[in-house]
């Protein structure tokens, strides 16, 4: 019964701590907070990073020795991987052929990532339409047609275009806000269930 509440009664004491070192205003607490318990879990997070590194290698490894076809995208994540560690290892992060990697590669990658998220949101807007001609639906596709009109022909009709991207971007920027509310007070909810012991997703249950 005490190995099942163990968890638990961890969980929620050092919740509690760190919660009180940034409101009570006590250098105990704060010397707690900041050298004991926040150091211990960067270094829980660096050890779980290993280990998903590892199981990332091993799920692809096992993926090679298998007899499936199709193993170039194992054996590239494989490369990738081993590759970026050894360069990290040898010059660091702020190394010459690091920030090449970054700059050459993952920068450019994840612009081609972001363009085909802007198409994919339009087409995904027209099906909703086919299937669905709601309200909702009719003002998610003009709202992504209107910002993807104003990203890509800005340069060409600034003066046209940019009293309409403005109003878009302060209502973009509301619903934003918006959403950052929302998420904040789900995560005020869920940190204070934990902290009552309400939820233990630490635990077995």
């Amino acid at each position: 019964m005490f190995k099942r509440f163990l968890p638990t009664i961890v969980a929620m004491l050092v919740g509690i701590l760190v919660l009180l070192g940034y409101l009570v205003p006590l250098k105990f607490l704060a010397m707690l907070r900041d050298v004991i318990l926040l150091q211990w879990a960067v270094v829980l997070a660096a050890f779980a990073l290993i280990l998903a590194y590892l199981s990332l290698l091993r799920v692809h490894l096992l993926k090679l020795a298998s007899a499936r076809k199709k193993k170039f995208t194992s054996l590239l994540v494989i490369v990738s991987a081993l590759g970026t560690l050894v360069l990290v290892l040898a010059q660091g992060v702020e190394g010459r052929w690091t920030q090449q990697i970054l700059t050459s590669v993952l920068i450019p990658g994840e612009s081609a990532l972001l363009a085909l998220t802007a198409v994919t949101l339009i087409v995904a807007g027209m099906r909703l339409l086919r299937a669905r001609r709601t309200a909702g639906a009719i003002v998610f596709v003009v709202a992504a047609g209107v910002i993807l009109l104003t990203t890509v022909a800005y340069s060409v009709y600034p003066g046209v275009l940019a009293a309409l991207r403005q109003g878009v971007d302060t209502l973009a920027t509301a619903g934003m806000r918006g959403i950052m509310m929302g998420v904040a007070l789900g995560v005020t909810l869920t940190g204070l269930r934990v902290l009552l012991g309400i939820d233990r997703p630490h635990s077995d249950e």
